[in-house]
């Protein structure tokens, strides 16, 4: 790899550092926007000088996505052992996530890709999908925490008329960790045996090396 990470350098004429911070940028925090703040300069290298990232991310096991579209690009695990094990409750937020996503869509409300949401819609969407109360407060906290690692959210501040309610943006990421036939899956789940799969998770194409 050095050699192919010389061999670009002199073809670019860029420093051989901006190729090491732009790896470990999308290693760290799996995917990346050109709308972000403070990531577009990894998306336009990356995107540029995407045959050598994709041969560098190869061999760590790990295929390099690029939607030029949307202007997003990330890293998804090749292999299954590379995913990320949820617990339900997280898996479940994905889902509603996931959901909130589509209907902006749908309905046009979308900029750049990111829908606009809020802390509120979310656990009132959760609290009537699967029948449960509301997580603590600590908890919820921790989740979201968790998937804006991810790249699936971005938070944003509290609104003035209620510091509880906080904005959320959802990302395009969303679409690649709950694909279509998980969506379905997760759609027949009514609540109902939540004590018995309160210990249960499930798969999900998070990349484990984010993890912290």
């Amino acid at each position: 790899m050095l050699r192919e990470l010389k061999k670009v350098v002199e073809e670019s004429g860029k420093d051989a550092q901006e190729f090491q911070q732009a790896a470990n940028y999308l290693l760290s925090h799996q995917f990346v926007s050109a709308y972000k703040h403070g990531q577009r300069k990894y998306f336009l290298l990356v995107e540029a000088y995407q045959n050598y990232f994709s041969n560098v991310f190869d061999a760590l096991g790990m295929k390099l996505y690029v939607n030029e579209n949307e202007r997003l690009l990330g890293l998804l695990p090749v292999e299954r052992e590379a995913f990320v094990r949820l617990k339900t409750d997280e898996t479940l937020f994905l889902l509603i996530l996931r959901q909130i996503y589509e209907e902006k869509i749908e309905n046009f409300e979308v900029d750049n890709g990111f829908v606009a949401t809020n802390t509120h819609a979310i656990l009132e969407r959760y609290v009537q999908l699967v029948k449960r109360e509301i997580p603590t407060e600590t908890r919820f906290k921790d989740i979201l925490t968790l998937l804006s690692r991810h790249g699936v959210l971005i938070k944003g501040k509290a609104y003035e008329e209620d510091s509880k309610n906080l904005a959320v943006h959802v990302t395009p990421v969303v679409r690649l960790v709950v694909t279509e036939a998980y969506l379905r899956q997760l759609e027949s789940f009514n609540g109902s045996d939540h004590e018995q799969d309160e210990d249960q998770d499930e798969s999900i194409q998070l990349d484990a090396t984010s993890e912290e």
